[in-house]
């Protein structure tokens, strides 16, 4: 049956299949064939708006014509279309008032086009505003009319009221120590008002986001100004942080600081490919209300410098009754700077029992035992283990079910049969079902693991990673299969999507070797390791699209 006789339901469900994130999307085909299907698919055509620089750039800034046409067509051309946008993926929005001069050229916005924006803007944020925010409010308009591209995304997300999902780079030119340095002032100023218009009655703006993921620029950092505020809106979820660390804030930051103890409804918070001081992450993680999620990735190839597990354990312990899911990749091979003066804070210790809720733990032998057996080539300095650690089974709580052990050496061997002898008796840790080992490949052969799980509906799977695969559990850089482009970071949503569902998916679970004991329902059995491998360490061949300027 043509598509265009099928009723009218499975038609819109057909359409919401074709919204892609790259490329030409093949909605846009189907706008063209007749007036039925044009107008079930119209919606769907701008149901996700993408202005990236070009993938094989790999960050940048996204085009100002791109974001003149399209507040064009959702506020002056079809203005019913703007609240059918759910996600928006953005390139870096240039704050610099003297770096965005390139012209628009014939496809800049029209002065009746600026005077719908402006007067929309008015609208929008209503008259309750201070002598302050009125002046802000108004040079916003002013960078509008001058075609800067911070002033055009804020008022695309402005516009956009049903706005679900925004990925966006947080994309600086020069290092932030630079003088001419400059936040992106109305993307901070939306921010703001999201938090401060519904206290007086206003709807304010990005009222229904749910995801946010924020990807830094790979040369430059990631500031917390707008993680805090982006915090603070009132159905915000999912928190992504890609490549983030401290730029450090200014005294009108201080104000978007938390001041009430878990006043965010997020529950899922992300740190990829992280340089973070712990202080800040302490402080982000202690706005949620009810935190289920947490993850933590360190770096690839670069040191972890003061923050560990100790301060992760700290960071998620007011969320004992609440998290579920804690993954904590600290890299146990790298070179870790500021633990000198106290080496406890290298291991999470016993304050993990406290975890009451918690059903998954993703970690390094180092960070949950203090042991650490560092592989060959290695930088030395650390201890090989720490006097007043906690054995394994006297840190884990009862709650938990899964546990996926990473970077292991023959130094865990011990506690491990210990582990899975309590896991046989059954007197302790009844909850937990399954057990992963990792071990790295080059410390230990499959002949000195003489571990077993016998015990009904239990498993145990032990595996044994090349470094290779360790750094790509690390979700760093992938190239391509031509070897010429290169992907900034597996753990993309912006510029990797695809593949970071294959990385999300495989990551520990990639390995050259395994074996499982007890119930056939171990870590994904039938996983083609080596051509998962290969894939993710070379990357997609990416698609293909161009943009306007």
């Amino acid at each position: 049956m043509p598509l265009q006789n099928l009723p009218a339901e499975l038609q819109s469900e057909i359409c919401s299949y074709l919204v892609t994130s790259f490329g030409p999307s093949p909605i846009h085909a189907l706008l063209k064939t007749s007036k039925k299907l044009y107008d079930v698919a119209l919606p769907f055509s701008v149901q996700l708006f993408r202005n990236t620089s070009p993938m094989h750039v790999g960050g940048g800034p996204c085009s100002r014509t791109r974001n003149a046409q399209f507040l064009r067509y959702i506020l002056v051309s079809k203005p019913e279309l703007a609240k059918k946008v759910k996600t928006v993926i953005l390139g870096g929005f240039t704050a610099r008032e003297d770096g965005d001069t390139q012209p628009l050229g014939t496809l800049a916005s029209t002065p009746e086009d600026l005077s719908i924006y402006g007067k929309f803007i008015v609208h929008s944020l209503g008259p309750q505003l201070s002598e302050v925010d009125l002046a802000r409010r108004d040079k916003w308009i002013g960078q509008l009319n001058a075609g800067h591209s911070d002033a055009q995304v804020a008022l695309i997300l402005l516009a956009c009221v049903n706005l679900k999902q925004l990925y966006f780079e947080d994309y600086q030119e020069g290092p932030s120590e630079n003088p001419i340095f400059r936040k992106p002032p109305c993307f901070m100023f939306l921010l703001e008002m999201a938090a401060r218009l519904p206290v007086h009655g206003v709807k304010g703006p990005l009222s229904n986001l749910r995801h946010v993921h924020i990807q830094s620029h790979e040369d430059n950092t990631c500031g917390w100004e707008q993680a805090f505020r982006l915090m603070a809106l009132p159905k915000l979820k999912v928190y992504e942080s890609l490549n983030g660390t401290n730029r450090g804030l200014t005294p009108g930051d201080l104000a978007y600081l938390p001041s009430d103890f878990k006043s965010s409804a997020v529950e899922e918070v992300t740190f990829h490919q992280a340089f973070a001081p712990a202080s800040d992450v302490k402080r982000l993680v202690g706005m949620c209300q009810h935190l289920k999620r947490f993850e933590y990735i360190s770096a690839t190839h670069r040191p972890v410098v003061g923050i560990f597990a100790r301060d992760i354990m700290d960071a998620v312990l007011p969320h004992a009754d609440t998290l579920e899911v804690l993954y904590l990749n600290l890299d146990d091979d790298c070179q870790k700077v500021g633990w000198e003066d106290d080496p406890h804070r290298l291991y999470m210790g016993i304050k993990l029992l406290q975890m009451t809720a918690l059903r998954s733990l993703l970690i390094g032998m180092q960070s949950l035992t203090g042991v650490w057996d560092p592989a060959p080539g290695t930088r030395l300095g650390m201890p090989l283990s720490i006097e007043g650690a906690p054995r394994i089974v006297e840190c884990l709580p009862e709650s938990l079910a899964e546990l996926h052990l990473r970077d292991c050496g023959k130094g865990i061997l011990g506690q491990a049969a210990e582990l899975l002898e309590v896991m046989e008796k059954g007197e302790r840790l009844k909850n937990l079902i399954g057990v992963l080992i990792l071990f790295k490949h080059e410390n230990i052969t499959i002949e000195d693991v003489k571990l077993s799980l016998n015990a009904k509906r239990k498993y145990l799977s032990v595996c044994f990673q090349p470094r290779a695969y360790r750094w790509l559990d690390l979700g760093g850089q992938s190239r391509t299969f031509e070897g010429i482009r290169v992907i900034p970071s597996l753990c993309s949503r912006i510029f990797a999507d695809e593949l970071r569902h294959d990385w999300m998916d495989f990551r520990g679970r990639l390995t050259m070797k395994m074996y499982y004991t007890g119930c056939d329902c171990g870590w994904r059995s039938r996983v083609d390791p080596k051509t998962r491998g290969l894939r993710l360490l070379l990357g997609a061949p990416p698609h293909e699209y161009q943009l306007d300027d």
